[in-house]
């Protein structure tokens, strides 16, 4: 390989790196803002907060695993057995944390009330369908990770399994990132 193009991949390699590290960084300095909210809920929303991002940023580093996965190319099982189990444990995290918070939530005077008096309909459909799909990525990634355990390097063969492994994380991400996203538009609503 010439020299040129040596340095250039070196390059790209460290400019996306850096990039994901700063955006990275930049999301949890935005989650832990929450620590420092004037509320008697900052400790659950920060680590809330927190866990979550983390979740939904390991799920997205995984999903480009599982093209990989679903399309037979050869990846580092490995590391990727190690990155789904770190995944499916900040995720439990992230559901923890989210049931911990969800209390204020639906506690007197919390978040629910304002919304249901202020906008029904946002709790009625959006509010009812965060509270299952948020708890769904959780038991696929726990599955996931079964299976990349279980199977060992013997999975390399088993291609119906490693299909199998890419599509829980796919369906996990799609979950996280309904979850996100409607965690994120109740934050913007009404914090806790």
């Amino acid at each position: 390989m010439p020299t040129d193009q040596y340095l250039q991949g070196q390059l790209a390699k460290f400019l996306v790196r850096t990039q994901a590290i700063t955006a990275l960084c930049i999301l949890l300095a935005l989650a832990g803002l929450d620590f420092f909210f004037p509320t008697n809920y900052h400790l659950q929303a920060g680590i809330h907060g927190i866990s979550s991002i983390s979740a939904l940023v390991t799920g997205t580093y995984l999903t480009h695993r599982a093209y990989a996965l679903i399309r037979g190319v050869h990846i580092n099982f490995h590391s990727l057995r190690y990155w789904l189990v770190g995944a499916t444990a900040i995720n439990f995290l992230g559901a923890l944390s989210g049931n911990w918070i969800y209390m204020r939530y639906r506690g007197q005077d919390g978040p629910k009330d304002w919304i249901l008096a202020n906008v029904p309909a946002f709790h009625n459909y959006l509010m009812e369908f965060k509270e299952f799909v948020s708890l769904f990525p959780f038991p696929l990634m726990l599955a996931g990770s079964f299976i990349l355990f279980y199977y060992g390097d013997a999975i390399r063969e088993r291609r119906d399994l490693t299909q199998l492994v890419g599509i829980l994380i796919l369906l996990a991400w799609l979950f996280l990132l309904l979850g996100f996203v409607a965690g994120l538009t109740l934050a913007k609503l009404r914090f806790v």
